[in-house]
Protein backbone atom coordinates (compact mmCIF):
# COMPACT_ATOMS: atom_id res chain seq x y z
CA UNK A 1 0.00 0.00 0.00
CA UNK A 2 1.38 3.68 -1.00
CA UNK A 3 0.27 6.54 1.56
CA UNK A 4 0.42 10.25 1.55
CA UNK A 5 0.77 11.93 4.90
CA UNK A 6 0.19 15.62 4.63
CA UNK A 7 0.58 18.55 6.64
CA UNK A 8 0.46 22.36 5.83
CA UNK A 9 1.81 23.03 9.25
CA UNK A 10 5.77 22.22 9.61
CA UNK A 11 7.01 24.57 11.06
CA UNK A 12 9.17 25.06 14.15
CA UNK A 13 6.11 26.49 16.44
CA UNK A 14 3.16 24.53 17.31
CA UNK A 15 2.64 20.15 17.69
CA UNK A 16 2.61 19.47 13.85
CA UNK A 17 6.64 18.95 13.91
CA UNK A 18 6.55 16.76 16.58
CA UNK A 19 3.56 14.48 15.24
CA UNK A 20 5.92 14.11 11.86
CA UNK A 21 9.53 14.12 13.86
CA UNK A 22 7.63 11.18 15.73
CA UNK A 23 6.10 9.05 12.82
CA UNK A 24 9.20 9.33 10.85
CA UNK A 25 10.91 7.98 13.65
CA UNK A 26 8.91 5.13 14.28
CA UNK A 27 8.84 4.14 10.74
CA UNK A 28 12.73 4.34 10.93
CA UNK A 29 12.56 1.61 14.08
CA UNK A 30 9.25 -0.19 12.55
CA UNK A 31 10.14 -1.38 8.64
CA UNK A 32 7.17 -2.92 6.42
CA UNK A 33 6.41 -3.48 2.98
CA UNK A 34 3.57 -0.47 3.12
CA UNK A 35 5.29 3.24 0.99
CA UNK A 36 5.00 6.15 2.86
CA UNK A 37 5.46 9.55 1.55
CA UNK A 38 5.36 12.69 3.37
CA UNK A 39 3.99 15.40 1.52
CA UNK A 40 4.93 18.97 3.40
CA UNK A 41 4.57 22.42 3.26
CA UNK A 42 8.01 24.45 1.94
CA UNK A 43 9.04 25.74 5.29
CA UNK A 44 9.44 21.80 6.72
CA UNK A 45 12.58 21.42 4.26
CA UNK A 46 14.53 24.12 6.63
CA UNK A 47 13.82 22.12 9.58
CA UNK A 48 16.67 19.75 10.28
CA UNK A 49 14.96 16.53 11.79
CA UNK A 50 12.79 16.64 8.95
CA UNK A 51 14.65 13.69 7.70
CA UNK A 52 14.27 9.91 7.22
CA UNK A 53 16.74 6.90 6.58
CA UNK A 54 13.84 4.21 5.90
CA UNK A 55 13.85 2.47 2.76
CA UNK A 56 9.94 3.16 2.62
CA UNK A 57 9.88 6.34 3.02
CA UNK A 58 9.83 9.76 0.95
CA UNK A 59 9.78 13.02 2.02
CA UNK A 60 8.24 15.93 -0.66
CA UNK A 61 7.42 19.39 -0.15
CA UNK A 62 5.29 21.67 -1.86
CA UNK A 63 6.74 23.90 -4.39
CA UNK A 64 6.51 28.15 -3.25
CA UNK A 65 4.29 28.56 -6.32
CA UNK A 66 2.07 26.01 -5.38
CA UNK A 67 2.06 26.75 -1.65
CA UNK A 68 1.73 30.74 -2.53
CA UNK A 69 -2.07 30.96 -1.97
CA UNK A 70 -1.78 29.70 1.15
CA UNK A 71 0.13 32.91 2.24
CA UNK A 72 -1.20 35.45 0.13
CA UNK A 73 -4.39 37.07 2.09
CA UNK A 74 -6.56 34.80 0.33
CA UNK A 75 -9.61 33.43 1.79
CA UNK A 76 -9.37 30.35 3.21
CA UNK A 77 -11.62 28.92 1.40
CA UNK A 78 -10.42 29.57 -1.72
CA UNK A 79 -6.87 28.82 -0.82
CA UNK A 80 -7.25 25.55 0.65
CA UNK A 81 -9.41 24.27 -2.82
CA UNK A 82 -6.31 25.32 -4.63
CA UNK A 83 -4.37 23.56 -2.19
CA UNK A 84 -6.39 20.84 -2.23
CA UNK A 85 -6.06 20.53 -6.19
CA UNK A 86 -2.76 19.81 -5.78
CA UNK A 87 -2.98 17.26 -3.21
CA UNK A 88 -5.28 15.67 -4.94
CA UNK A 89 -2.85 15.78 -8.54
CA UNK A 90 0.51 14.67 -6.06
CA UNK A 91 -2.00 11.49 -4.96
CA UNK A 92 -2.80 10.09 -8.41
CA UNK A 93 0.62 11.26 -9.60
CA UNK A 94 1.79 8.86 -7.25
CA UNK A 95 -0.80 6.27 -7.30
CA UNK A 96 -1.72 6.73 -4.01
CA UNK A 97 -4.22 4.15 -2.17
CA UNK A 98 -4.61 6.48 0.89
CA UNK A 99 -4.05 10.30 1.91
CA UNK A 100 -3.45 10.99 5.68
CA UNK A 101 -4.33 14.70 6.40
CA UNK A 102 -2.54 15.32 9.49
CA UNK A 103 -5.26 18.81 9.92
CA UNK A 104 -8.29 18.45 8.35
CA UNK A 105 -10.41 21.57 9.56
CA UNK A 106 -10.16 23.80 6.90
CA UNK A 107 -10.44 21.84 4.42
CA UNK A 108 -14.05 20.45 5.04
CA UNK A 109 -15.26 22.91 2.52
CA UNK A 110 -13.59 21.05 -0.35
CA UNK A 111 -13.55 17.65 0.44
CA UNK A 112 -17.16 17.80 0.92
CA UNK A 113 -17.20 19.10 -2.82
CA UNK A 114 -14.66 16.96 -4.80
CA UNK A 115 -13.68 14.13 -6.32
CA UNK A 116 -11.02 12.43 -4.43
CA UNK A 117 -8.79 9.63 -5.92
CA UNK A 118 -8.34 7.38 -3.52
CA UNK A 119 -9.43 6.73 0.62
CA UNK A 120 -9.07 9.53 2.66
CA UNK A 121 -8.52 9.88 6.52
CA UNK A 122 -7.33 12.16 8.67
CA UNK A 123 -7.55 14.37 11.98
CA UNK A 124 -10.29 17.07 13.33
CA UNK A 125 -8.62 19.23 15.57
CA UNK A 126 -11.86 21.41 16.73
CA UNK A 127 -15.15 19.36 15.92
CA UNK A 128 -18.26 21.67 16.19
CA UNK A 129 -19.67 20.32 19.95
CA UNK A 130 -16.68 21.91 21.46
CA UNK A 131 -18.06 25.76 20.25
CA UNK A 132 -19.40 27.21 23.94
CA UNK A 133 -20.38 30.20 24.83
CA UNK A 134 -17.14 32.53 25.98
CA UNK A 135 -19.22 34.15 28.81
CA UNK A 136 -23.02 34.10 29.67
CA UNK A 137 -24.14 37.58 27.61
CA UNK A 138 -26.28 36.92 24.82
CA UNK A 139 -23.60 38.37 22.19
CA UNK A 140 -21.15 35.62 23.31
CA UNK A 141 -24.44 32.88 22.83
CA UNK A 142 -25.30 34.06 19.62
CA UNK A 143 -21.89 34.07 18.85
CA UNK A 144 -21.21 30.47 19.43
CA UNK A 145 -24.26 29.01 18.57
CA UNK A 146 -24.03 30.84 14.61
CA UNK A 147 -20.28 29.51 14.93
CA UNK A 148 -21.47 25.85 16.02
CA UNK A 149 -24.35 26.03 13.28
CA UNK A 150 -21.75 26.82 10.80
CA UNK A 151 -19.07 24.11 11.35
CA UNK A 152 -21.71 21.35 11.71
CA UNK A 153 -23.21 22.40 8.56
CA UNK A 154 -19.08 22.15 6.99
CA UNK A 155 -18.58 18.83 9.02
CA UNK A 156 -21.76 17.46 7.21
CA UNK A 157 -20.92 19.03 4.15
CA UNK A 158 -17.21 16.74 4.32
CA UNK A 159 -19.09 13.90 5.17
CA UNK A 160 -20.33 13.70 1.74
CA UNK A 161 -17.34 12.71 0.40
CA UNK A 162 -17.49 8.60 0.22
CA UNK A 163 -13.89 8.21 0.00
CA UNK A 164 -13.21 9.82 3.42
CA UNK A 165 -12.88 6.71 5.85
CA UNK A 166 -12.22 7.95 8.95
CA UNK A 167 -12.06 10.94 10.53
CA UNK A 168 -9.60 11.41 13.95
CA UNK A 169 -10.67 13.08 17.22
CA UNK A 170 -8.05 13.46 20.32
CA UNK A 171 -9.02 12.57 23.59
CA UNK A 172 -12.74 12.86 23.48
CA UNK A 173 -14.94 9.72 22.89
CA UNK A 174 -18.48 12.12 24.21
CA UNK A 175 -18.11 14.18 21.25
CA UNK A 176 -16.76 11.45 18.85
CA UNK A 177 -20.76 9.86 19.80
CA UNK A 178 -22.06 12.62 19.61
CA UNK A 179 -21.31 13.66 16.15
CA UNK A 180 -21.31 9.80 14.47
CA UNK A 181 -25.13 10.11 15.96
CA UNK A 182 -26.29 13.88 14.87
CA UNK A 183 -24.72 12.77 11.19
CA UNK A 184 -25.87 9.65 11.08
CA UNK A 185 -22.59 8.05 9.73
CA UNK A 186 -19.67 5.97 12.02
CA UNK A 187 -16.82 8.11 10.61
CA UNK A 188 -15.60 10.29 13.67
CA UNK A 189 -13.34 7.51 15.83
CA UNK A 190 -10.71 8.07 18.44
CA UNK A 191 -7.33 9.23 18.46
CA UNK A 192 -5.08 9.16 21.79
CA UNK A 193 -2.72 12.65 21.62
CA UNK A 194 0.66 11.52 22.19
CA UNK A 195 2.61 12.43 24.93
CA UNK A 196 6.53 12.22 23.83
CA UNK A 197 9.21 11.27 25.37
CA UNK A 198 12.81 13.59 24.95
CA UNK A 199 15.77 13.94 26.05
CA UNK A 200 16.59 16.48 28.73
CA UNK A 201 18.84 19.37 28.00
CA UNK A 202 22.31 18.30 29.80
CA UNK A 203 23.29 21.74 32.36
CA UNK A 204 20.16 23.50 31.77
CA UNK A 205 19.92 24.35 35.74
CA UNK A 206 16.17 27.06 35.21
CA UNK A 207 16.28 28.24 39.04
CA UNK A 208 20.36 29.48 38.24
CA UNK A 209 19.38 30.75 34.90
CA UNK A 210 16.91 32.82 36.28
CA UNK A 211 18.25 33.48 39.99
CA UNK A 212 15.07 31.73 41.26
CA UNK A 213 15.28 30.91 45.42
CA UNK A 214 14.36 27.57 46.11
CA UNK A 215 11.03 28.61 48.37
CA UNK A 216 9.26 29.56 45.19
CA UNK A 217 6.89 27.84 43.11
CA UNK A 218 7.39 28.23 39.36
CA UNK A 219 4.68 28.34 37.57
CA UNK A 220 5.35 27.55 33.96
CA UNK A 221 3.65 28.92 30.80
CA UNK A 222 4.54 27.55 28.04
CA UNK A 223 4.52 27.41 24.21
CA UNK A 224 3.74 29.81 21.28
CA UNK A 225 2.73 32.78 23.05
CA UNK A 226 -0.36 34.13 21.76
CA UNK A 227 -3.85 35.31 23.60
CA UNK A 228 -4.61 31.89 23.83
CA UNK A 229 -2.04 30.94 26.23
CA UNK A 230 -3.65 33.04 28.73
CA UNK A 231 -0.59 34.74 30.13
CA UNK A 232 -2.39 38.54 30.63
CA UNK A 233 -4.77 36.88 33.12
CA UNK A 234 -2.12 34.67 34.75
CA UNK A 235 -0.33 38.33 35.49
CA UNK A 236 -4.15 39.91 36.33
CA UNK A 237 -4.32 37.04 38.98
CA UNK A 238 -1.00 37.27 40.16
CA UNK A 239 -0.71 40.50 40.88
CA UNK A 240 -3.45 40.07 43.25
CA UNK A 241 -1.75 38.33 45.18
CA UNK A 242 -0.60 39.46 48.77
CA UNK A 243 3.05 40.66 49.49
CA UNK A 244 3.64 37.44 51.33
CA UNK A 245 2.35 34.72 48.52
CA UNK A 246 3.22 36.94 45.52
CA UNK A 247 6.98 36.50 47.01
CA UNK A 248 6.72 32.95 46.76
CA UNK A 249 5.90 32.09 43.42
CA UNK A 250 7.61 32.99 39.93
CA UNK A 251 5.96 32.67 36.48
CA UNK A 252 7.91 31.67 34.11
CA UNK A 253 6.80 32.40 30.04
CA UNK A 254 8.86 30.22 27.86
CA UNK A 255 8.16 30.44 24.14
CA UNK A 256 8.23 32.92 21.13
CA UNK A 257 5.60 35.62 22.09
CA UNK A 258 3.36 36.68 19.03
CA UNK A 259 4.14 40.01 17.14
CA UNK A 260 0.57 41.01 17.43
CA UNK A 261 0.44 40.02 21.61
CA UNK A 262 3.50 41.61 22.77
CA UNK A 263 2.37 45.25 23.44
CA UNK A 264 -0.69 43.66 25.44
CA UNK A 265 1.26 41.28 27.15
CA UNK A 266 4.19 43.77 27.94
CA UNK A 267 1.52 46.15 29.28
CA UNK A 268 -0.11 43.46 31.65
CA UNK A 269 3.87 42.67 32.60
CA UNK A 270 4.76 46.28 33.41
CA UNK A 271 1.08 46.08 35.68
CA UNK A 272 1.75 43.26 37.37
CA UNK A 273 5.31 44.37 38.48
CA UNK A 274 3.82 48.19 39.66
CA UNK A 275 1.35 46.42 41.68
CA UNK A 276 3.29 43.84 43.21
CA UNK A 277 7.18 43.67 42.93
CA UNK A 278 7.39 41.15 45.55
CA UNK A 279 6.95 38.64 42.14
CA UNK A 280 9.06 37.44 39.98
CA UNK A 281 8.29 37.43 36.26
CA UNK A 282 10.82 35.82 33.64
CA UNK A 283 10.82 35.71 30.03
CA UNK A 284 12.22 33.63 27.64
CA UNK A 285 10.80 34.61 24.20
CA UNK A 286 12.04 32.40 21.55
CA UNK A 287 11.37 28.92 19.90
CA UNK A 288 12.60 26.43 22.37
CA UNK A 289 14.18 22.89 21.63
CA UNK A 290 12.64 19.44 22.64
CA UNK A 291 15.37 18.67 25.08
CA UNK A 292 14.95 22.03 26.19
CA UNK A 293 11.37 21.85 26.94
CA UNK A 294 11.56 18.92 28.70
CA UNK A 295 14.33 20.29 30.98
CA UNK A 296 11.49 23.90 31.99
CA UNK A 297 8.92 21.38 32.36
CA UNK A 298 10.56 18.87 34.47
CA UNK A 299 12.05 21.47 36.90
CA UNK A 300 8.76 23.62 37.52
CA UNK A 301 6.78 23.04 39.92
CA UNK A 302 2.93 24.08 38.14
CA UNK A 303 2.27 24.44 34.35
CA UNK A 304 -0.72 26.25 33.02
CA UNK A 305 -2.71 25.05 30.42
CA UNK A 306 -5.50 27.28 31.59
CA UNK A 307 -6.43 28.81 27.79
CA UNK A 308 -9.14 30.81 26.53
CA UNK A 309 -11.28 30.05 23.62
CA UNK A 310 -9.68 26.64 23.02
CA UNK A 311 -11.50 23.53 23.73
CA UNK A 312 -9.23 20.71 22.06
CA UNK A 313 -6.58 18.54 23.01
CA UNK A 314 -3.24 20.08 24.32
CA UNK A 315 -0.21 18.43 24.08
CA UNK A 316 0.83 20.30 27.27
CA UNK A 317 -0.98 18.71 29.23
CA UNK A 318 0.56 14.89 28.64
CA UNK A 319 3.98 16.39 28.74
CA UNK A 320 3.47 17.97 32.57
CA UNK A 321 1.63 14.38 33.33
CA UNK A 322 5.12 13.08 31.95
CA UNK A 323 6.92 15.37 34.22
CA UNK A 324 4.26 14.14 37.28
CA UNK A 325 3.67 18.30 37.28
CA UNK A 326 -0.02 19.51 38.41
CA UNK A 327 -1.53 21.37 36.26
CA UNK A 328 -4.25 24.88 36.34
CA UNK A 329 -6.19 24.40 33.67
CA UNK A 330 -9.08 25.16 31.60
CA UNK A 331 -12.35 24.13 33.08
CA UNK A 332 -13.78 23.93 29.26
CA UNK A 333 -13.34 21.66 26.68
CA UNK A 334 -11.16 18.42 26.30
CA UNK A 335 -7.96 19.55 28.40
CA UNK A 336 -10.51 20.20 31.43
CA UNK A 337 -12.46 17.13 31.08
CA UNK A 338 -8.73 15.46 31.38
CA UNK A 339 -7.49 16.58 34.33
CA UNK A 340 -10.25 16.23 35.94
CA UNK A 341 -11.08 12.64 34.60
CA UNK A 342 -7.10 11.95 35.91
CA UNK A 343 -7.14 14.34 38.58
CA UNK A 344 -3.74 16.10 37.21
CA UNK A 345 -4.54 19.53 39.04
CA UNK A 346 -7.16 22.34 39.41
CA UNK A 347 -9.22 23.34 36.16
CA UNK A 348 -10.22 27.06 36.48
CA UNK A 349 -12.14 29.74 34.05
CA UNK A 350 -9.62 31.67 31.99
CA UNK A 351 -10.94 34.61 32.03
CA UNK A 352 -11.52 34.87 35.65
CA UNK A 353 -8.29 36.10 37.82
CA UNK A 354 -10.49 35.38 40.99
CA UNK A 355 -10.59 31.89 39.97
CA UNK A 356 -6.66 31.60 38.86
CA UNK A 357 -5.82 33.10 41.94
CA UNK A 358 -7.35 30.52 44.29
CA UNK A 359 -6.05 27.98 42.68
CA UNK A 360 -2.65 29.31 42.84
CA UNK A 361 -3.20 30.30 46.55
CA UNK A 362 -4.04 26.02 46.50
CA UNK A 363 -0.79 25.30 44.88
CA UNK A 364 1.06 27.39 46.83
CA UNK A 365 -0.69 26.42 50.69
CA UNK A 366 -2.08 23.32 50.28
CA UNK A 367 -0.53 20.01 50.27
CA UNK A 368 -2.42 18.18 47.48
CA UNK A 369 -2.31 15.15 45.80
CA UNK A 370 -2.20 16.71 42.00
CA UNK A 371 -1.68 14.58 39.48
CA UNK A 372 -3.06 11.84 41.23
CA UNK A 373 -3.21 9.25 37.65
CA UNK A 374 -0.70 11.00 35.50
CA UNK A 375 1.13 7.75 35.09
CA UNK A 376 -2.19 6.11 33.45
CA UNK A 377 -2.64 9.04 31.81
CA UNK A 378 0.91 8.69 29.81
CA UNK A 379 0.57 4.93 29.63
CA UNK A 380 -2.89 5.51 27.62
CA UNK A 381 -1.23 8.45 25.38
CA UNK A 382 1.95 6.81 23.98
CA UNK A 383 3.36 7.60 21.22
CA UNK A 384 3.09 4.10 19.76
CA UNK A 385 -0.41 4.22 20.47
CA UNK A 386 -1.13 7.55 18.30
CA UNK A 387 1.18 6.24 15.30
CA UNK A 388 -0.25 2.79 15.52
CA UNK A 389 -4.60 4.07 15.10
CA UNK A 390 -3.54 6.95 12.29
CA UNK A 391 -1.83 4.64 10.56
CA UNK A 392 -4.31 1.69 11.04
CA UNK A 393 -2.02 -0.90 12.10
CA UNK A 394 -3.49 -2.04 15.03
Amino acid sequence: MRIIICDIYVRLVGHNLGHIQNILRFLEKNPSNDEYIFLLNPDAQTIPSVKTTALNVKIIFFTEEEFAPFNSGMSIIKSTQIIWKHISRYATEYQANKVIMMMLDMFQHTIGSSRFPCQLTGIMFNPYPRVIAQDSTLRAKQKSTITKARKLFTTWWMCRNTQLKKVFIFNDRETIKNMNETLGTKVFTYLPDPVYDYPTREGLIIREKYKIATHKKILLAFGFIDAKKNVVNLLKALQQLSAEDAANICLLVVGKIHGEHQATLMEAFEEAKKTRPELQIEFESRFVDDDEMEAYVGQSDIVSVAYINFFSSSGVIGLAARHNKPVLATKFGVVGDLTREYNLGITVDGFNPEEIKQAVLTFLKTKNAYPERASVFVQNHSSDNFIKTLLELN
